[in-house]
């Protein structure tokens, strides 16, 4: 009777390591997937939103104009990526359908230049490369954690 006892119990107590085993596994992918479905979620609102001010200026169009924003991030952690890549498109929206002559370089420059972000409870502050404005606006940024 002993050992029935002390078999139930071991086996029972397996069946709840395991359980919490595999509640850890599923709630680590399930972060992956919803981090990955916000990404596109976010993708799909800024392609939205690009179409709307695209057709917008196409009505009128006798020149050139901003078709694309492109960021570029260097940095190693993908989430740091993903959070300054929606903070670039974030505040530029606007320029989408503007004349490609119009735009200033030097202000776009100092929007992201030395700006500081808390992402994650690190503050991660960006430095601008490069800027190729043409139909697509290219902004290449360097993001580091501050310690």
């Amino acid at each position: 009777m002993n050992k029935i006892t002390s078999f139930v119990s071991i086996f029972l107590i397996g069946v709840i390591i395991g359980g919490a085993i595999v509640n850890v596994a599923n709630g680590i992918i399930i972060e992956k997937i919803s981090f990955e479905r916000d990404a596109y979620k976010l993708n799909n609102a800024a392609l939205n939103e690009k179409i709307e001010k695209l057709n917008e200026s196409l009505k009128n169009q006798s020149y050139r104009v901003v078709t694309d924003i492109k960021p570029y991030v260097s940095n190693s952690d993908s989430k740091i990526r993903i959070e300054v890549e929606k903070y670039v498109n974030e505040k530029l929206k606007d320029i989408y359908g503007k004349q490609v002559e119009k735009i200033n370089p030097d202000l776009i420059f100092n929007i992201f230049d030395g700006r500081i972000l808390s992402i994650e409870n690190k503050k991660v502050s960006l430095k601008v490369k490069h800027i190729v404005i043409n139909t697509t606006i290219e902004i290449y940024i360097t993001a580091q954690i501050n310690e």
